[in-house]
């Protein structure tokens, strides 16, 4: 065994030194996979992307390792992936990133900067963490979108006031589109409430008022993508 794992089998690396890069690839990829599904926000969250981030990054490990200091090969294999073309679209800018970080992962384990590598992901995860639990850069915290419909002649203009001031720290009026009975009206405010558990009592509040139909209350739409 001992000779088996000694066997040089390409530039430097033993077949055990490169067991070793592959499993500490994937230990730390994996780590970042759980993060990014433990982060993610919206609906475009895909297995496959979990799935090829964590091969890429084992991928690059293979890569660096071949690589060595050899320059020559360097251009080979630039040429090679040269003359593929991948035109799979990234719907998230934040997936560019975690697919940066599973390369630069990968490229640190198969050059031998296995403390790089481990230190790094640390690093980089317990920011990614603090950003998505304190929401940094959201313009807009906990905010909804409510959308109702509205018969003009059976409700006055302000008859939701006495409501929205019950429920609502704020409320904003985004779109008004006019039905084509010509009576009937849809609404779409952009609300925060003052207690988000108290949310199904203001669309039964406002379901009661006469000429009020379909209210709905549904995340805002700056949380979703697609």
């Amino acid at each position: 065994m001992d000779t088996l794992i000694n066997f040089s089998t390409a530039g430097n690396f033993t077949i055990g030194h490169i067991v070793f890069n592959l499993i500490l690839t994937l230990v730390l990829v994996v780590l970042i996979a759980w993060v990014y599904r433990m982060t993610h926000r919206g609906l475009s969250y895909s297995q496959n992307f979990i799935s090829t981030i964590i091969l890429m990054s084992m991928i690059t490990t293979v890569i660096m390792m071949v690589i060595g200091n050899n320059l020559a090969v360097a251009f080979g294999l630039l040429g090679a992936f040269a003359i593929i073309r991948f035109r799979t679209v990234v719907k998230e800018t934040r997936d560019t990133g975690f697919i940066f970080f599973a390369l630069a992962i990968g490229m640190a384990v198969g050059t031998n900067n296995h403390m790089i590598a481990a230190v790094s992901t640390v690093v980089l995860l317990a920011v990614i963490w603090v950003l998505f639990k304190f929401r940094f850069g959201s313009m807009q915290g906990n905010d909804y979108l409510l959308t109702f419909t509205v018969d003009a002649d059976k409700n006055p203009p302000d008859s939701f006031v006495g409501i929205f001031e019950k429920y609502l720290k704020n409320s904003m009026l985004l779109n008004i589109n006019a039905k084509s009975d010509g009576h009937s009206s849809e609404m779409v405010y952009s609300i925060r409430f003052v207690d988000e558990t108290k949310s199904r009592d203001l669309v039964e509040e406002l379901s009661r008022i006469s000429g009020v139909e379909r209210v709905h209350v549904v995340s805002s739409k700056s949380d979703i993508e697609y």
